[in-house]
């Protein structure tokens, strides 16, 4: 996908929540943007100038909420003043509505933005109220969200499936994928193109490599360098 969307001049950044760092709100979301604001430092001075004026506009005051969490974004729009103290709720409320238009700056006709969420299964509720956010408003046109999760770790009473309910309700589109493990041809066109050798030849240790991983990719990739292979 990062092929697909950078040649259509877009932004694609990645986030993967940890079940260790699950007291830490947003951790997975802004390490996403941290990563875009680093992209949009390797551009040139005009364009930085341009986000800087953009991001200036509709950050007004409150440019150094962003900041706080995004430290790196102060080389893009320079220091910015305190904000005044809220309340725990008014806080909360204020940095949705502030990253909110971080977003809708940074996903543009020009720039779609691709978000990729990984283990959505330890997501916090901050987070998850932040990515409703972020789906509902109507501003926000030219992103994309795409979140992946354990389904073997989660059932439906979790919070996430409450948001995502709410999202479809709000008129956004949700479309689920459930990936099932590869089968015996797919495995054999994996091993045999592994091993530069024809698929009859890989059809044993491909039923082997079945027999070991159940056809879950990811030990497979995670297997291929090691596979010991003896040709008779």
């Amino acid at each position: 996908m990062y092929r697909v969307v950078t040649q259509c001049s877009g932004y694609f950044i990645t986030g993967k929540f940890d079940q260790f760092k699950r007291n830490i709100p947003y951790s997975a979301i802004i390490n996403a943007f941290n990563e875009l604001v680093q992209q949009l430092l390797t551009e040139g001075t005009k364009e930085l100038k341009r986000w800087r004026e953009q991001l200036m506009k509709i950050l007004g005051p409150n440019g150094q909420i962003m900041i706080d969490v995004i430290p790196k974004l102060e080389l893009i729009i320079g220091p910015q003043p305190s904000v005044p103290e809220l309340s725990p709720e008014e806080v909360k409320n204020r940095f949705d509505l502030v990253f909110r238009n971080f977003v809708t700056v940074l996903s543009t006709r020009e720039h779609p933005l691709m978000l990729f969420l990984d283990d959505l299964q330890w997501i916090d509720m901050a987070s998850l109220e932040l990515i409703r956010v972020f789906m509902e408003t109507s501003a926000i046109k030219h992103m994309l969200l795409i979140g992946a999760y354990r389904d073997s770790e989660i059932s439906m009473a979790h919070p996430l499936f409450l948001i995502l309910n709410k999202i479809q309700e709000a008129g956004t589109k949700v479309d689920h994928i459930s990936l099932s493990p590869l089968e015996l041809p797919h495995i054999n066109e994996f091993v045999s193109d592994t091993l530069s050798c024809d698929q009859e030849a890989s059809l044993p240790l491909s039923k082997l490599v079945l027999a070991k991983t159940n056809g879950n990719p990811f030990f497979i990739g995670l297997k291929k360098e090691v596979i010991p292979w003896k040709r008779h």
